[in-house]
C-alpha cells in the first residue's frame, strides 16, 4: 500500500478540531501524516489548546503556517484540508490546486457561486482528487437508505430540523478584527454564514441528493425574518425557513429549519416517500411496503407485516466524529490509492448543493420565486447574486 499522505489543515477553529482530530486518529493506522496547520491566529496553533479537541494530537513533525501560500510554497504536504469561514475564501483554493495538491474544502465552499465555480474548474484543469466536506455521506444509515432507494422512484422527501439559534457556540475565528460580529458567533450572522440554510441546510440538501441519485432543478423558499431590534443578541439569520426543492428525476424535497431563541431545544423528523414505500427514521430506520403479488389484496394488511427494517439503531449522529473520519480516510485513501471513486463526493459534484442553497436564499429575496439552477448558476439575470459584492473583505 503506498504512503501515508501528507495533510495540512487550514482553519483550525472548531470544524478544524474536528478534522484534526479524525487525522490524528488516522495518523495511528498510518492512513495520513498531519504535517502541517495553518490558521491567521497563533492562539489557534497553541498545543494545550488544540489537544483539548484532538487528544492524540503531537507538535512533532507539525509545521505551523499563519499564511496559507506559505503552506503550499512549503512543499509539505500532498493534500489540504480547508476549514475555514465561507466568506473567507480568497483563491487558496486555487492556488492549492494549481500547485498539485489534493483538496478537501469543508461546505459551503463559498458564499458566491461564481467562486465556487473558478475553484472547480482550476481543481478539474489541475487534475487534483477533491472532495467537500459532506461526512454524513458516510452515515451507515444513509447508505442503507440509498442502497434501498436505488432501485426506486423517490416521490418526495421531508426533513425538519428543529434547533434554536442559541446552539451556534463562540467561534475560534476572531470576526471582531475582520468585520464581524463581535462574539465571534459567525454562524448566526448573514453576511459571514449566508443563512442557516447556506451554513448548515447544504448538508440536508447534500443528503437528499445522496439518498436519491439525483440533482436538484429548482428551488423555491420562503423564510421569516428575525426582528432587527434582536440582531444584536441573536444575530441577523432568519427565525424560520421553508425550502422546497424539484429534483431533476422529478421529486421533490421539502426542508424545515427552525431557528428560535430562549427555546433551548433540538430535534429531528425525516421521512422519504418512493413509489410504493414509505421511509421513516423510528428508533431504527423502517420502510413500510406491501410486497405481496396480489394488488390490491383481499384484506388490508396489518402496519408489522409491512415494516421492514434496513439498519438497526440506535442511529449514532450522523453529524458526528465517527462521520468525519470516515470521510477523512476515504479521501486519503482515494488519493494514495489513485481510487477516486472511494470518495462519495468531488468538488464539481458538489456545486449542485451549494447552488440550491444559495438559490434559496435568491428566491427569499424576490418573493418566493421559483428558480431553475441551470439559469441561476449561468444566466446574466442573476449575476448579481452570484457574485462577490465589490468592495467586500
Amino acid at each position: 500500500m503506498p504512503g501515508a499522505l501528507r495533510v495540512g489543515v487550514v482553519g483550525v477553529g472548531q470544524r478544524g478540531l474536528n478534522h484534526v482530530k479524525a487525522l490524528t486518529e488516522l495518523q495511528q493506522d498510518e492512513v495520513v501524516q498531519l504535517a502541517a496547520l495553518c490558521d491567521p491566529w497563533s492562539d489557534n496553533l497553541a498545543e494545550d489548546k488544540i489537544k483539548k479537541g484532538a487528544p492524540l494530537y503531537s507538535p512533532l513533525g507539525v509545521k505551523l503556517f499563519s499564511s496559507v501560500d506559505d503552506l503550499i510554497a512549503s512543499r509539505a504536504v500532498d493534500a489540504v484540508w480547508f476549514v475555514m469561514p465561507p466568506n473567507q475564501h480568497k483563491g487558496e483554493i486555487i492556488r492549492a490546486a494549481k500547485a498539485g495538491l489534493a483538496v478537501m474544502a469543508e461546505k459551503p465552499q463559498t458564499l458566491f457561486f461564481d467562486e465556487a465555480k473558478e475553484m472547480a474548474d482550476a481543481i478539474d484543469a489541475a487534475g487534483v482528487p477533491s472532495t467537500v466536506g459532506f461526512q454524513m455521506r458516510y452515515d451507515p444509515w444513509y447508505i442503507k437508505l440509498r442502497e434501498y432507494l436505488a432501485d426506486k422512484w423517490t416521490a418526495s422527501m421531508t426533513m425538519l430540523v428543529e434547533s434554536d439559534v442559541a446552539s451556534h457556540g463562540r467561534k475560534h475565528t476572531h470576526t471582531e478584527e475582520k468585520g464581524g460580529p463581535a462574539n465571534r458567533v459567525w454562524t448566526a450572522n448573514r453576511a459571514w454564514s449566508g443563512t442557516t440554510m447556506v451554513e448548515a441546510g447544504i448538508h440536508q440538501t447534500d443528503l437528499m441528493r445522496y439518498w436519491t441519485d439525483d440533482d436538484v432543478k429548482w428551488v423555491q423558499a420562503a423564510y421569516v425574518e428575525r426582528p432587527e431590534n434582536l440582531w444584536a443578541a441573536e444575530g441577523d439569520n432568519p427565525v424560520a425557513y421553508t425550502v422546497t426543492y424539484g429534483f431533476r428525476k422529478g421529486g421533490v424535497g421539502n426542508i424545515i429549519f427552525t431557528r428560535p431563541a430562549r427555546v433551548y431545544y433540538s430535534g429531528r423528523f425525516d421521512y422519504v416517500l418512493s413509489l410504493h414505500a414509505l421511509v421513516k427514521f423510528e428508533d431504527d430506520l423502517v420502510a413500510y411496503a406491501y410486497e405481496g403479488r396480489e394488488y390490491p389484496p383481499a384484506q388490508r394488511p396489518d402496519v408489522g407485516s409491512l415494516r421492514k427494517v434496513l439498519a438497526r439503531g440506535p442511529h449514532a449522529d450522523a453529524m458526528g466524529d465517527h462521520n468525519t473520519k470516515a470521510l477523512g480516510k476515504a479521501f486519503a485513501e482515494s488519493v494514495t490509492m489513485k481510487k477516486p471513486g472511494m470518495s462519495r463526493a468531488t468538488f464539481r459534484s458538489g456545486l449542485n448543493s451549494l447552488a440550491a442553497v444559495l438559490a434559496a436564499n435568491v428566491s427569499h429575496e424576490r418573493g418566493g420565486e421559483r428558480i431553475d439552477l441551470d439559469r441561476f448558476t449561468g444566466s446574466e439575470e442573476y449575476a448579481r447574486y452570484r457574485r462577490r459584492p465589490a468592495g467586500m473583505a
